[in-house]
């Protein structure tokens, strides 16, 4: 989202690469010096987490909701000598509901930057949909949704028709009812604001 213009607190580099190389792309990661990270987001050892601060955060939560999340992702660190804080998660394209663009027609979706492609708000927001709706309720679950209306509703300014040609009727509906499209309206400014109170400072 950070790349769209939307900022958040999560410093995770999430990359889905197609399911077929989704393997070869964790072998790639560990070849280039990024190492398996010592934490999942339902870790429950605290032996594992001591010298991570991400992982004490998790810890502190409890699973939660998590375990989807695990099952379908794998998690690195940047090689070693890197500076920063970020994290890079590996999610598999079935889980997320979006993959890789494969012909023209599915590159209008994306934006390629320095060799990643990066999908448009309107995809974005379906994949967050699609996964939220296959979890049990928690703060995975409420993460996605806060993504999805706070960010991407609210301050991405999307329109209450962005979904209308969506396949997937489940997720026109859960997008309508979340907006109150015909009952009202949800006021932008307000969900805004409540996202931003948990942005990351900028540098």
């Amino acid at each position: 989202m950070g790349f769209l213009g939307a900022v958040t607190l999560l410093n995770s580099c999430m990359l889905v690469p197609s399911d077929s190389e989704y393997d070869l792309a964790a072998q790639k990661l560990v070849e280039a010096g990024f190492r398996p990270a010592p934490w999942t987001y339902a870790i429950t050892d605290p032996q594992l987490v001591r010298d991570d601060e991400i992982g004490r955060r998790t810890l502190l939560r409890g699973d939660d909701g998590y375990g989807n999340l695990d099952a379908n992702s794998l998690r690195f660190q940047f090689p070693a000598g890197f500076s920063g804080s970020e994290r890079v998660v590996l999610l598999r394209s079935t889980y997320v509901g979006i993959r890789p663009p494969s012909d023209p027609e599915s590159m209008q979706r994306f934006s390629c930057n320095d060799n990643l492609y990066y999908p448009d708000a309107v995809l974005l927001l379906e994949s967050f949909i699609k996964t939220l709706l296959q979890e049990i309720p928690g703060s995975w679950r409420h993460l996605l949704q806060a993504w999805a209306i706070a960010y991407i509703y609210g301050m991405l300014m999307v329109k209450d028709t962005v979904l209308d040609s969506c396949d997937a009727e489940s997720v026109k509906l859960w997008f309508n009812e979340r907006i109150r499209r015909g009952n009202g309206g949800l006021d932008r400014g307000t969900v805004s604001k409540r996202a931003g109170k948990f942005r990351a400072p900028t540098k």
